[in-house]
């Protein structure tokens, strides 16, 4: 007889936990381990090859490790207030390690590269990526805008830590969705339409960072045979722009706050010209990274809805 009372207990217990920890953490775990799954199967289908994996995986582990007894804690202790950012900062993390995979996945698709139909696209609008950059080199303020460029590995924690840190993890929440969404859309965007920037369709010089961080490393990933995943970091994905489509999500995600709307919108307005003025975007990757960003956070914002319309 004790048997079904224990049960309906233990039942009991799992329900209050699984509410207690809330639908967006159990929606964010599935997605993703759904997300881990898709890029470590896309890397066995399209010969990627991990050396380091047991490497990665005691690193992995060692981060989780020192993460995940934090959570914990702040569970048993019934404060669902720390509970709730200290996970925001794992499901970041982890973010940050499975993205890059994916998107060498979509490279090594090797579809046809599309430099001249984003050239030919830019034209046709009316947009010179190189007389653009001839201006930034002649004018202050366009050597400040190429300083801009690489603000967004600053921009991306501060969108998490700023609202966590405020007590207004809602913000946080709604820019770790918008991220997922943007990558949900963008990475195949990226995988079907690859190009290696605008220096490639105007004959133009690129720099030593366009060069090693983007050129290389794309036609690297073209090449056929297997292709062994290294450490360094590539910027390779053309268009859609995600500096554009992070600047956006950085600035709605710090929207909240009054006080930082000013100098929100100065640095995501900065970040989302720099990409033209330094040439490593095409008018049309800039398009169609603030399309990425407002259809993201459209479907973000929704879902969010829905979460708390359901947790009401």
């Amino acid at each position: 007889m004790t048997t079904p009372v224990a049960h309906a207990a233990a039942q009991s217990k799992a329900s209050r936990a699984l509410a207690f920890v809330g639908s967006f953490h159990l929606w964010m775990a599935f997605a993703i381990s759904l997300l881990l799954i898709i890029s470590l199967a896309g890397c066995a289908l399209t010969g990627i090859k991990l050396p380091e994996l047991g490497a990665w995986t005691i690193v992995f582990l060692v981060l989780t490790a020192m993460l995940l007894p934090l959570p914990a804690y702040w569970y048993e202790k019934g404060r669902a207030d720390l509970l709730d950012p200290a996970l925001i900062l794992l499901w970041t993390l982890l973010l940050r390690l499975i993205i890059p995979l994916s998107v060498r996945v979509a490279a090594r698709l090797r579809m046809p590269l599309q430099d001249s139909l984003l050239g030919r696209a830019d034209e046709h609008l009316g947009v010179s990526v190189p007389a653009i950059m001839a201006w930034a080199n002649h004018h202050w303020l366009g050597s400040v805008l190429n300083r801009s460029y690489g603000w967004v590995v600053i921009l991306l924690p501060l969108a998490v830590l700023v609202p966590v840190l405020a007590g207004r993890s809602k913000y946080a929440k709604e820019f770790l969705v918008a991220n997922l969404i943007s990558f949900a859309i963008g990475i195949p965007l990226f995988g079907l339409l690859p190009a290696v920037g605008p220096w490639r369709y105007y004959h133009l010089p690129p720099t030593p960072d366009q060069t090693i961080s983007c050129e290389a490393p794309l036609l690297e990933l073209r090449l056929p045979g297997p292709y062994i995943l290294g450490s360094q970091e590539a910027g390779i994905v053309c268009f859609p722009s995600f500096h554009v489509a992070w600047a956006i999500l950085f600035a709605a995600a710090l929207w909240g706050f009054r006080w930082l709307r000013m100098p929100v919108a100065l640095v995501s307005g900065m970040v989302i010209l720099s990409t033209l003025t330094t040439g490593w975007h095409y008018f049309a990757d800039v398009l169609g990274g603030i399309l990425l960003a407002v259809t993201s956070i459209a479907l973000a914002k929704r879902l969010m809805a829905r979460m708390d319309i359901r947790r009401a």
